[in-house]
C-alpha cells in the first residue's frame, strides 16, 4: 500500500536509474475534507489491494497521481480495478467542494532514498497575548427558548498567552438586537470567568413570544461574538390573583410578583424577595381589585408572592402561593392570603426616660420636696409659712391662721416681686438655680441601657433597664425660651452612677426588670415592675455637689449663703456706730445667726430626705422598623404610668415618657 512512509524500491530500474519523488495530492484542511495525518491516501491503498494480482514491484512502482498518468498506467496494465480506484479518488477529492487540488512533486529523491512528507497539518495558535470567546452552545442556529423561561448563556474565554482558560476575566453580555420589541432581559450585564474560564448570565424570556434577540459577548483582548436567541410561543392562558389579608392592622402598597415555578414558598423571604420576576404589579390596598396576568404558557408552573407595608410605610405582611399551573384557553383564578409578619425587638438599646413627679411623692420626702419647691418658686410664701409655724407654737394654729390670713398673700407677693426683680443679682441667680434644681421633680431625665430578649414565643419578651445615670439642667446663663439664641440643650449635664457614689449620701439606682407583650404588630405593652430610686438623696446630690459648688465653691447651704452675704464686711460697716454700744463682732455674729436662722431649717429638711423609696410602674411604646428588615430600630411614643412608694406610703400617680434607639455596636 502506498503511503508517505513507504520506501521506494529501485531494483527494477537498476541502481543507476534516476529515482523520482512521487507526486502528492495536497489540499487545504477545510471542514469536510480533513484527512488525519498519515491517512490522506489510505483509500488509494485500499483500492490497489482490491485490484487482484499485482507483483510486488508493481505495487511499489513510483506513480504519478495526476489523472493523465493514472490513465497511462492503467492502459499498460489493462486492469479495470485500477481505473475504478482512480475515479473514486478523483470523485472523493471533488466532493470536498471548490477547494483547489494541487499536485506537488517531481525531481529526484533526497539522499537515502526516502520519500519526503510534504503534508504538515500543524495548528498554529494566534500570535501575541490574544484571547478568544467560545460560546458553549451551538450557534449555527438560533437558541430556542420558551416564553416565561430562564435560559443560561455560557461562554468560555481562552487565553492563548497562557495556553489555557482566562481566569477572573470580566465578560460583558448585552442584547444588541431586538427588532420585535420583546420584553426579555438579562440577569446581569457582566460576569467574571471561573477557574475554567467560563462565565454565564441568565436570559429571561418573559412573556413576549415569536421574538428574536441578538446577544453580544465581549471581553478585553478578544473579538466580540454574537448569537441569536428566539423566544417561541406556546398555548396560553390567563391568571387572576385575588388577595386576602388576615391581620389587625391596615396595610397598603401591596407588591405582587409572578415567579418561575422552580422558586418555592420554602425559599421565600419577605425581607429579601427574589429579583428575577416574570411580572409584577402593585396595588394600593387589599380587596380593591384582582391582578390579572395574560398570555401565560400552558402547563407551566408558577409561584406568586406578595408583600405589603404598614401605614408607616415599612414591611408588615406577606404571603406566598406556589404550584400554580396554567390551563390553556381559559382564565385560571387563585387566591393568595397574606399574614401579618412579626417584628423582632431583641437587642440592646440606648434609652432615655423623662418623669414628672409633681405631687406624686408621698410621706415626709414629699412634704420636704414641696417646701423646697415653694422656696424657689415663691420665696415670699415660704418665708411667711416659716413665720406662721413659729407663731403657732406660741399663740396656736387657729389664731395664727386668722391673723396671717388678713395679709399673707399680699405680703408674699411683695416679697416675691422684690426677690425676683429687685434683690441682689446673686439672690436672683440662686432662685434661678433652685428652679432648675426642682426640674428633678417635674422633668427628671434618666439614662439607661435597655436589653430585650424573647421568652416563650415571638410575642412575649423580657427586658432589663440598666440605669447608667441622670441628665440634669442648670440654665443659669442660658437664653430664655422664646429668645433668638435659645437652645433647648443649653445647661444640660449628664452624670454617671459613678458620680453619685462619691458623695455624702451615695445614690444607688437599682435596675428594673420587666416582661412585655407585643400586640397588633408593633405595640409593646410593659408589665408592672419596680425600680429602686432614693429620690431624697438625688435632691441632696444635686444641691450639694452640683449647684452650690458651681455658685460658691461650698458644699453646704449655710456656707454658700455666708459666702454671698459676707457678714464680716457688714460688721466692719456697722462698727462706725460704736456710740450705740454695738461692736463690729456683735454685728458679724448677729448676721451669721440670721443666716443660720434661715438655712438651718432647710439643711435639716435636706438631711431628712435620705429615705428609701421606689417606683412601681408600667409602660407602653410603639416599635419602629425603619428599613423593612423586621428588626426593631427604635421606639417612639413611649409612656410610663406609676406610683411613688416611700415611707410606707404610696403617692399619687405620676407619668413619664421614654424612647430607645438600637445600638449599632452593642
Amino acid at each position: 500500500m502506498l503511503n508517505r512512509n513507504t520506501p521506494l524500491n529501485s531494483s527494477r530500474r537498476g541502481p543507476n536509474r534516476l529515482q523520482k519523488r512521487p507526486n502528492v495530492l495536497r489540499q487545504a484542511p477545510l471542514p469536510g475534507c480533513f484527512f488525519p495525518e498519515g491517512q490522506q491516501l489510505r483509500h488509494l491503498g485500499r483500492a490497489q489491494s482490491e485490484r487482484g494480482a499485482t507483483t510486488p514491484s508493481e505495487s511499489q512502482e513510483p506513480t504519478s497521481l495526476a489523472p493523465a498518468n493514472l490513465r497511462s498506467r492503467n492502459a499498460s496494465h489493462g486492469t479495470p480495478g485500477s481505473l475504478l480506484s482512480t475515479l473514486l479518488l478523483v470523485f472523493a477529492l471533488a466532493a470536498c467542494g471548490d477547494d483547489t487540488v494541487k499536485a506537488v512533486g517531481g525531481g529526484p529523491l533526497p539522499d537515502g532514498g526516502q520519500a519526503v512528507d510534504t503534508m504538515q497539518d500543524t495548528f498554529v495558535p494566534p500570535q501575541g497575548s490574544g484571547r478568544e470567546i467560545i460560546v458553549l452552545h451551538d450557534t449555527s442556529l438560533s437558541l430556542q427558548v420558551g416564553v416565561t423561561s430562564n435560559q443560561e448563556l455560557k461562554v468560555k474565554v481562552i487565553d492563548y498567552a497562557s495556553s489555557g482558560p482566562a481566569r477572573e476575566a470580566l465578560v460583558g453580555f448585552s442584547i444588541v438586537g431586538n427588532p420585535g420589541g420583546g420584553d426579555a432581559s438579562l440577569s446581569s450585564n457582566q460576569a467574571y470567568t471561573d477557574n475554567n474560564g467560563e462565565a454565564s448570565v441568565t436570559f429571561r424570556s418573559k412573556t413576549s413570544a415569536d421574538v428574536s434577540y441578538t446577544i453580544e459577548v465581549a471581553s478585553q483582548n478578544a473579538a466580540p461574538v454574537r448569537f441569536d436567541v428566539f423566544v417561541a410561543d406556546s398555548p396560553r392562558g390567563d391568571l387572576r390573583v385575588a388577595l386576602q389579608y388576615e391581620g389587625p392592622v391596615a396595610v397598603k402598597n401591596v407588591h405582587v410578583r409572578l415567579l418561575d415555578g422552580n422558586f418555592t414558598c420554602g425559599q421565600f423571604n419577605p425581607v429579601n424577595p427574589p429579583g428575577n420576576v416574570i411580572a409584577e404589579q402593585t396595588l394600593l390596598g387589599v380587596g380593591q381589585q384582582d391582578i390579572i396576568w395574560q398570555n401565560l404558557p400552558e402547563n407551566e408552573r408558577f409561584t406568586v408572592v406578595a408583600t405589603a407595608q404598614s401605614q408607616r410605610g415599612t414591611l408588615a405582611a406577606a404571603g406566598c402561593l406556589d404550584g400554580v399551573v396554567i390551563l390553556g384557553g381559559q382564565e385560571n383564578k387563585v387566591t393568595l392570603t397574606m399574614f401579618l409578619l412579626v417584628l423582632n425587638p431583641t437587642g440592646v438599646y440606648d434609652s432615655l426616660s423623662v418623669f414628672d413627679f409633681t405631687g406624686a411623692i408621698p410621706g415626709q420626702v414629699g412634704e420636704i420636696v414641696t417646701e423646697l419647691s415653694t422656696l424657689f418658686t415663691s420665696p415670699g410664701t415660704f418665708l411667711i409659712d416659716q413665720v406662721k409655724k413659729l407663731a403657732a407654737i406660741y399663740v396656736g394654729q387657729l389664731i395664727t391662721d386668722v391673723v396671717f390670713g388678713l395679709f399673707e398673700d399680699t405680703v408674699a407677693d411683695v416679697i416675691d416681686n422684690w426677690m425676683f426683680n429687685n434683690s441682689p443679682q446673686w439672690v436672683q441667680d440662686i432662685l434661678v438655680v433652685g428652679q432648675d434644681l426642682f426640674q428633678i421633680v417635674n422633668k427628671l431625665e434618666m439614662l439607661a441601657t435597655l436589653q430585650i430578649s424573647k421568652l416563650s414565643n415571638d410575642y412575649y419578651v423580657q427586658g432589663a433597664l440598666l440605669w447608667d445615670g441622670l441628665a440634669l439642667y442648670w440654665r443659669l446663663g442660658c437664653a430664655p425660651q422664646g429668645q433668638p439664641d435659645y437652645d433647648p440643650l443649653c445647661g444640660r449635664n449628664e452624670f454617671s452612677l459613678a458620680d453619685f457614689s462619691n458623695t455624702q449620701f451615695p445614690l444607688n439606682i437599682i435596675e428594673g426588670r420587666f416582661t412585655a407583650l407585643i400586640q397588633d404588630f408593633d405595640q409593646l405593652d410593659i408589665d408592672n415592675h419596680v425600680i429602686k430610686l432614693n429620690y431624697g438623696k438625688l435632691i441632696i446630690f444635686v444641691l450639694n455637689e452640683m449647684i452650690l459648688p458651681a455658685l460658691t465653691g461650698e458644699h453646704t447651704l449655710t456656707d454658700a449663703v455666708l459666702s454671698f452675704v459676707n457678714c464680716e464686711s457688714i460688721g466692719d460697716a456697722v462698727g462706725s456706730f460704736s456710740v450705740l454700744g454695738i461692736t463690729e463682732q456683735t454685728v458679724e455674729n448677729f448676721c451669721t445667726s440670721a443666716v443660720g436662722l434661715i438655712t438651718n431649717p432647710i439643711e435639716l429638711i435636706l438631711a431628712n430626705l435620705a429615705l428609701d423609696s421606689q417606683l412601681r410602674m408600667q409602660g407602653h411604646a410603639t416599635l419602629v422598623d425603619d428599613n423593612s428588615d423586621l428588626l426593631v430600630d427604635r421606639t417612639e411614643n413611649g409612656t410610663f404610668v406609676g406610683h411613688f412608694e416611700s415611707d410606707g406610703q404610696q403617692g399619687n400617680q405620676f407619668t413619664g415618657t421614654w424612647s430607645a434607639v438600637r445600638r449599632t455596636n452593642p
